[in-house]
């Protein structure tokens, strides 16, 4: 079963801001400029949480949508990322143990941390959450019934999958699964 719309309601929104050497009006406005490039989910999220805040944002220049990691974009001549921690280590961007340390704990949550960084250091975190459908644990219960081995594919970390794992019941997950895997 793939997690997002299937188990969950496929609208995942903004839990949690995290600021790291910014003003959380100044990530916001880089997170809403990165992520206007990208149909990813937790993109919507970024978007719908930057509305709400009241913020507005030009779109970035030079988008780059980085398949299964994030995307890269330039906002006001400055390069940033917005992506996971297998981005920032490819781009050579160190995440600090504090930042990891919270990291870990979203996913802990069943939440999804999303870096943004400019290319030095990580300026921020956003975790999302996505909501179970109410009928996904009755499902799951009856497949499981019906001796139906039952997988949960997501792209989401491991840590983040093992905790929606936990909470329904879900004998086995794949996480950081591709689309085209």
């Amino acid at each position: 079963m793939d997690k997002t719309g299937t188990i969950t309601e496929g609208r995942p929104r903004v839990t949690d801001v995290e600021v790291f050497g910014a003003d959380e009006g100044e990530l916001m406005r880089i997170a809403a400029a990165l992520e206007s490039g990208s149909e990813h989910p937790l993109a919507e999220a970024v978007l719908e949480y930057a509305r709400e805040k009241g913020v507005a944002a030009k779109p970035a220049e030079e988008f780059e949508a980085l398949f299964g990691r994030g995307v890269r974009g330039s906002v006001d001549g400055k390069v940033y990322y917005a992506g996971n921690s297998s981005l920032m280590e490819e781009r050579g961007i160190t995440v600090e143990e504090k930042i990891a340390g919270r990291l870990n704990e979203f996913a802990d949550q069943g939440k999804t941390p999303l870096l943004f960084a400019d290319e030095k250091a990580v300026i921020g975190v956003l975790a999302v959450a996505d909501v179970e459908k109410e009928s996904s644990r009755e499902a799951i219960k009856a497949f499981s019934d019906m001796k139906i081995d039952v997988v949960m594919l997501t792209g989401d970390n491991k840590r983040t999958a093992e905790a929606l794992r936990k909470r329904l019941h879900i004998p086995k997950v794949i996480a950081e699964v591709l689309p085209s895997d």
